[in-house]
């Protein structure tokens, strides 16, 4: 029997429309050119996926006017495009917020490679439609495949025309189908001609310029190469799925790209990317930082290098060492990469004269067993040589300036100082100064002045003079030494500086990343974390930063931790910083029009506030720079979140104290009632009784025990209602002189029954007066006899003492029992609501104590506690009088 093998295009299609519950789907439809009819494609699909009942929503179509294309717009829903003005015309663009808020099924998103207008929030389309993926909208969508980032420069070798739109392939890799729309290039070509395409003279320019038969053909090759290869792909992935198989890179291959600051990095990383994806490998980028010193534009274009690397899928790393040759392959043999990538322009030309051998080079030679791959870049040799000359001799024109003036003055000093030096002597005096260059200037003017140095030296100098010819074979060899010694003490300096460039480097992030994690043991509050994570950023990138804290409840609250003022058009930046976790503004792709760059300020269990960074002139933001902004974020986040934990703490240690006081005060003051309450009740069903009408000394009793537990239970409320009006600030002083004879006497009176059977001990002066409130002051009297009484046995005395001292016109009151006293560590608290001694016994709700205090404040004085020696406690309250009134 013949094994029946599957439709290929039917198992393709099983594998693109597999359902995924839950997860948006990105359909891509791709071509060669434009004309073949993707957008036409896409609206047949989009009219039968609406039949079948599928929520369809056109974000964004681009028909260009073709009729056939337009009829399919019909009866499909479509959002009506954001009009943006640019320069005095009227742009339209995708509404992305409508279509997110709308939130349909699908999303028709035409022309993924389009750059959007000024102002909107995303720099490219193909960033909207990772929004609304994210957001759980699928998505369809229509690219050419010049527009592939790995691609682009293939098709611009092809064709000889630049790709300025490009899409990350890492879009692609994202993509769940991939439906090729394939023409034959006479067929796209007639259709052209017929004006199906483009109209009048964009006709003609097109069929001369783009739309050849060479270029057309080479365009369908690409993209049926990538489509080959992307169904191999999907149907790997599909088998692996089937069987549980290995996983992607199958064949075991891992590929590493060395990145630097050179235009033609971008080139290997686009090679390098291809080759992963036809192998299924997994690849690297990496960039050695040595420290040597690169400048604003050599820095930009290294950052760009890496986030091309990112873009295209690779796993980018930034290593440090000086020897960049050997730090790569030690990263390779870690990483067990099978291929290492190298620009064949990288290595030296063959030459007979020996030569110091190029990374690309060494690298060659230690990488063994390591397969290396040599690619041809589409730039020149030559020109790549020339722009590495140009860097190692580029310089700032004042240190060019400095090397002339520098030559000028060792020409001048050699004629005044050779009659006493000698050439020889003068020698050491120019090499000085080679070295002193060196500590100031980079590399190229160094080997400039080493050269004029060493032939004004021969000229000059050295016999016969006025000639670059030497007669002496000593001078000989003075002139080649001092030749290869200025050449490599200024290597070596040159070596140092890159070195101590690095290490500043490093000292400056470590410095960073240890005052961000002082944040988490120094800072007592939110704001005083937040200033001291801004005073950081300020002084590591020396630009102006603010800060944005959240209100604990998901809302930025502005105003900024460091005086900006923001428009409400930053507030609604940070905002999105905050609200999507990801940076934003001034240098990113996404709202790039903003005046500042904001970074989310973040944690594992969301966002707390957001950096606002000035951008600085002159500066290059790069990776490394997010990273520190990220750790510095991460750092402040855990800072708000333990002080806001132990804030909600705090507040729930209070409010479990308050739930406890309320029973306490609701059981003791239910106890106090009730007790007195259910003592009148009592007497007074007793009273009802007509049998008591002929016992007159029984009704006499019980009258008088209701009258006392009423005066007892109107001492409670009277403690609880003043106790009140203490706290509220409503407890107003009616001060006029007092004798205090009189305040002892009220106090005792007041004490009632509490006393009954107590000897009280009284020292009251007799002589002047006291301005204070009488009532007051004979009710703390009271509450504290009362209290002795309680914490005392039986017959020991009470001692109460009042005493006017005339140095300070101030009334002491002082009260001692004869009882144990109190513990050291109760002294203080005795004093609050509620607080009874732990030798506590009988009744009170623990407010007598407390009212003192408040009686006593309200003077302007104080109350205070101590163990009496002998034993006992004592309880003395200062209360200030007046001066004006003092007698």
């Amino acid at each position: 029997m013949m094994t029946q093998r599957p439709d290929p295009d039917a198992l393709l299609a099983e594998i693109g429309e597999e359902p995924r519950a839950g997860k948006p789907l990105l359909k891509i439809f791709l071509g060669m050119s434009a004309g073949v009819g993707k957008t036409y494609a896409i609206l047949q699909e989009a009219r039968s996926a609406s039949a079948r009942g599928e929520d369809v929503v056109i974000g964004i179509a681009e028909t260009h006017g073709r009729p056939e294309t337009d009829e399919l717009l019909g009866g499909i829903e479509a959002l009506p495009r954001k009009r943006v003005e640019y320069r005095g015309v009227v742009l339209e663009e995708l509404d992305l917020d409508a279509l997110l808020g709308r939130r349909p099924g699908i999303a028709i998103v035409d022309e993924l490679a389009h750059e959007n207008a000024p102002g909107s929030r995303h720099k490219k389309r193909w960033q909207d439609v990772e929004e609304l993926l994210d957001e759980g909208i699928s998505v369809w969508t229509a690219v050419n495949i010049q527009h592939l980032e790995s691609y682009s420069d293939v098709v611009e070798e092809f064709t000889g025309i630049p790709v300025r739109e490009r899409v990350p392939d890492t879009v692609f890799d994202r993509a769940d189908e991939i439906r090729l729309i394939d023409i034959a290039p006479e067929d796209l070509i007639r259709r052209l001609e017929e004006g199906r395409i483009y109209t009048g003279a964009s006709t003609r320019a097109a069929l001369a310029n783009f739309f050849t038969p060479l270029n057309l053909g080479a365009l369908r090759e690409i993209v049926l190469r990538y489509a080959t290869r992307a169904a191999s792909r999907k149907l790997n992935a599909y088998a692996r799925a089937d069987r549980e198989g290995p996983s992607e890179s199958s064949l075991g291959e891992r590929i590493l790209v060395a990145v630097g600051a050179a235009p033609n990095s971008a080139y290997l990383v686009r090679w390098t990317r291809r080759t992963a994806y036809a192998l299924r490998a997994d690849w690297t980028a990496v960039h050695v930082d040595s420290g040597a010193r690169m400048g604003a534009k050599e820095r930009r274009q290294l950052e760009e290098n890496l986030e091309l690397a990112r873009k295209l899928g690779a796993e980018v790393l930034v290593v440090r060492g000086e020897d960049v040759s050997r730090a790569i392959v030690d990263l390779a043999r870690a990483r067990r990469v099978s291929m290492i990538v190298l620009g064949r322009s990288g290595l030296s030309l063959p030459s007979f004269l020996p030569h110091r051998p190029s990374v690309s080079d060494r690298i060659a030679a230690l990488a063994a067993p390591i397969d290396i791959a040599l690619v041809q870049e589409s730039e020149s040799p030559a020109r790549r040589r020339a722009e590495g000359l140009g860097r190692a001799f580029g310089a700032a024109p004042r240190q060019y300036l400095l090397l002339g003036l520098t030559f000028a003055a060792l020409v001048l000093l050699g004629e005044l100082a050779v009659p006493y030096l000698g050439y020889r002597g003068l020698a050491l005096v120019y090499l000085a100064a080679v070295l002193g260059l060196a500590m100031v200037a980079r590399p190229g003017p160094v080997a400039v002045l080493a050269i004029m140095s060493a032939l004004a030296l021969n000229y000059f100098f050295i016999p016969p003079l006025y000639t670059l010819s030497i007669g002496k074979p000593e001078d000989w060899l003075l002139f080649c030494v001092y030749f290869l010694a200025a050449f490599q003490t200024s290597s070596l300096v040159s070596r140092l500086r890159a070195r101590e460039t690095l290490l500043d480097d490093r000292e400056g992030a470590a410095a960073f990343l240890f005052g961000a994690s002082q944040l988490l043991s120094d800072s007592r509050s939110v704001e005083a974390a937040a200033s001291a994570a801004r005073d950081l950023l300020q002084a590591h990138f020396k630009t102006g930063a603010f800060v944005l804290i959240d209100d604990g409840a998901g809302k930025l609250a502005p105003p900024a931790i460091g005086g900006v003022d923001l428009t409400e058009r930053e507030l609604d930046v940070a905002a999105y910083a905050y609200s999507q976790r990801a940076s934003c503004g001034a240098g990113t792709d996404t709202l790039p029009g903003a005046s500042f760059r904001y970074a989310p300020i973040c944690s594992r269990d969301g966002a707390v506030g957001v950096f606002g960074i000035a951008p600085s002139e002159g500066c290059v933001w790069t990776r490394a720079d997010d990273n520190l902004v990220q750790a510095l974020g991460r750092t402040l986040a855990l800072a708000i979140e333990r002080m806001r934990s132990d804030a909600a703490s705090r507040e729930a240690s209070l409010r479990l104290e308050s739930e406890r006081l309320g029973g306490i005060l609701l059981d003791s003051v239910s106890h106090e009632l009730r007790t007195p309450l259910t003592a009148i009740t009592g007497a007074v069903s007793a009273l009802a009784d007509e049998s008591l009408l002929a016992n007159p000394k029984v009704r006499k009793d019980l009258v008088a025990n209701a009258l006392e537990q009423s005066v007892a239970l109107n001492g409670v409320v009277e403690d609880i209602l003043s106790l009140s009006r203490i706290e509220s600030g409503l407890l107003r002083l009616k001060l006029r002189r007092a004798e205090l004879p009189d305040i002892a006497q009220a106090a005792i009176a007041r004490a009632g029954q509490e006393l009954r059977g107590r000897d009280v001990e009284v020292r009251a002066s007799d002589e002047g007066g006291a301005f204070v409130d009488d009532a007051l002051v004979a009710r703390l009297a009271a509450n504290l006899l009362r209290n002795a009484a309680r914490y005392s046995e039986a017959p020991d005395p009470i001692e109460l003492s009042l005493e006017f001292r005339k140095g300070d016109g101030a009334l002491v009151v002082r009260v001692r029992d004869r009882g144990p006293g109190l513990p050291d560590d109760e002294l203080d608290s005795v004093f609050a609501k509620f607080a009874r001694g732990s030798g506590a016994r009988g009744k009170g709700l623990g407010l007598g104590l407390a009212i003192c205090r408040g009686i006593a404040e309200a003077h302007g004085g104080s109350i205070g506690a101590r163990n009496a020696p002998g034993g006992g406690l004592e309880v003395e309250a200062i209360l200030p009088s007046p001066p004006e009134e003092s007698p």
